[in-house]
Formats: C-alpha cells, sequence, structure tokens
C-alpha cells in the first residue's frame, strides 16, 4: 500500500493573554491509501484544530505550527508547500 498521509511531531500552540496555550501536542499517524482514520475525542481535545493545522487552515497570527512537525501529503510537505500548489491540492 501507498503512504497517502503522514503526520509526525504535529504540535499546535496559541497565543492568548495568559500565555501559549498547547492546544495539539505530538500528534503523529500515517494514512495509506485505501484506509480510514477516525479522530475520536471529547470536545476541545484538539481534533478540529489538528484537522486544520493538516490543511494549513488556521489563522496563522494566532496559531504556531511547531517547527519540527511535518505533515506529507503523497510525499509533499504541507507546511512548506506555496499556497498555489497547496490550493490545487486542497481543491476550491
Amino acid at each position: 500500500m501507498r503512504e497517502l498521509l503522514k503526520v509526525e511531531n504535529l504540535s499546535v500552540t496559541f497565543s492568548s493573554y495568559h500565555g501559549e496555550v498547547r492546544a495539539v501536542r505530538g500528534v503523529s499517524f500515517t494514512i495509506n491509501e485505501g484506509e480510514t482514520l477516525a479522530m475520536v475525542g471529547e470536545s476541545g481535545c484538539g481534533k478540529s484544530v489538528t484537522a486544520k493545522a493538516i490543511m494549513r487552515l488556521l489563522d496563522r497570527s494566532a496559531a504556531r505550527v511547531s517547527q519540527d512537525s511535518l505533515v506529507e501529503y503523497r510525499g509533499k510537505n504541507l507546511l512548506t508547500l506555496p499556497r498555489r500548489q497547496l490550493n490545487q491540492i486542497r481543491g476550491k
């Protein structure tokens, strides 16, 4: 099976008036073609932040993805991909 999505050590922090809030810490998983992944957890545990970070949909003025985080889709690093190429992957 070919690797479709690889997430390694995904960490996201938000700046607040009270300092930094660590919303997602060290999330790692791999999804191969033909597989499905379900993220399950209680409200506020970071499911949506994880998904938005993978797709680079978080507001960069408020959220920061750690430098050592890696998100690869079919071998392309989504965290460093130019916006135009990212939009081709995400679609309209």
